[in-house]
């Protein structure tokens, strides 16, 4: 059984080494950007969110008894408002995540612009 060797100069060792991180990162990359993508449901989603509240208010506006009109508002009041609360905190999310994806797209791009400068440089210095 025969193994490959190690090349015996460093300067091969690290540019091999350097290579196999850099194959692994832009895998681990795109395996990511496919995680975070836009999704096709997402758009339905959010409709969905905003129907099912809509209903829960109706629903809940017949539930709620009419004897006591005070009660009654206090207790829609109360409905709407953790209803609102509950649609801004998941819109609020959906907001920072596509910012993040946002992000994401322009360190990515940022990231490839500085690996080709340092490839550059590198050549320049080896010569």
């Amino acid at each position: 059984m025969h193994e490959k060797g190690y090349p015996r100069d460093p300067k091969d060792l690290e540019a091999e080494v350097g290579a196999v991180v850099r194959i692994k990162d832009i895998e681990e990359l795109y395996k990511l950007k496919e995680e975070v993508a836009i999704k096709w449901w997402e758009t339905g989603l959010i409709i969905l969110l905003f129907a099912s509240g809509f209903g829960f208010l109706l629903t809940a506006t017949q539930l709620i008894p009419v004897k006591e009109p005070l009660l009654y508002w206090f207790s829609l009041f109360w409905v709407a408002a953790i209803l609102l609360t509950m649609i801004g905190c998941i819109e609020f999310l959906i907001g920072k995540i596509r910012a993040l994806r946002r992000l994401y797209e322009i360190q990515t791009r940022l990231l490839m612009t500085i690996q080709k400068d340092l490839d550059e440089i590198k050549k320049r210095h080896a010569s």
